[in-house]
């Protein structure tokens, strides 16, 4: 396997990257800095994603406290 040049080490050359790869860095950085507009879901998935954020709290919270226990015990 053969090293890349340092233009190229930033990203996989795909079909979708065909037309970035010819862009200089700065063009390149500047179009990833961008900041694309917020998705629009449907209701349901708002739901589940707040429902997968509260999930994801309370079992780190879960975490943290069984780590601390067994440190104490």
């Amino acid at each position: 396997m053969q090293a890349l040049p340092d233009e190229d080490r930033d990203f996989e050359h795909g079909p979708d990257e065909e037309l970035v790869a010819f862009l200089e860095r700065d063009q390149l950085v500047c179009d990833r800095a961008r900041p694309l507009p917020r998705a629009s879901l449907s209701r349901r998935a708002e739901i589940g994603l707040w429902a997968l954020r509260v999930f994801a709290l309370v079992v780190s919270a879960m975490v943290i406290y069984t780590f601390v226990h067994q440190l104490v015990a």
